[in-house]
């Protein structure tokens, strides 16, 4: 068995059983809480193992990743190396007057396709010149929060604050919400 399967055996085992228990008085529940704070510090524990255990792996996963990407560097470069020769020699059969812009071979094909021109904006003059020739977006959306700031429930409805049914609103109650705190 490895170091990290016995440090987690040692916090995994065991040591609260349920069996028969109850709660029937403040003193049981007391005792639920504190049996519920030990699961969650051993919770921790094991998350505490667990995340030092990543760690190790990670720092491997890494040097993996940084010795393959050292390892490549020499044929990516000759691979660029034969990509700028044929890139070079279809320029060339292009000048010459060859009508094709591709080129089969038995690896596959070497072509130059025409791209779309990049464009460098200035979104302030853009702005501007868009807003003179009403070419401008804008997105409207409901203010969520003042809504329901200023709304009340009333049964299944959010009503204004003159009564009236705010549309497109549903509510639906809820049971509350059980939950226990521990101070570890």
């Amino acid at each position: 068995m490895n170091k990290f399967a016995e440090q987690l055996d040692a916090v995994t085992e065991p040591e609260i059983t349920t069996d028969g228990f109850a709660i029937e008085s403040l003193a049981d529940a007391v005792e639920a809480q504190s049996r519920i704070a030990k699961l969650r510090g051993k919770q921790a524990e094991i998350d505490s193992l667990v995340d030092a255990r990543i760690e190790a792996l990670q720092k491997d996963i890494d040097r993996l990743k940084d010795w393959g990407e050292e390892a490549k560097k020499e044929f990516i470069e000759k691979e660029q190396f034969y990509t700028h020769r044929l890139e070079f020699y279809l320029r060339e059969q292009i000048a010459a007057g060859s009508k094709k812009k591709s080129i089969k071979l038995p690896y596959g094909a070497i072509k130059m396709v025409k791209q779309q021109p990049e464009f460098k904006r200035n979104d302030r003059q853009l702005l501007h010149y868009a807003k003179e020739k009403g070419l401008v977006k804008v997105k409207e959306t409901a203010d969520w929060t003042a809504i329901k700031k200023q709304g009340s429930i009333v049964g299944n409805f959010l009503v204004d604050e003159n009564g009236e049914v705010i549309p497109g609103v549903e509510v639906h109650e809820r049971e509350d919400k059980f939950t226990v705190e521990v101070e570890l």
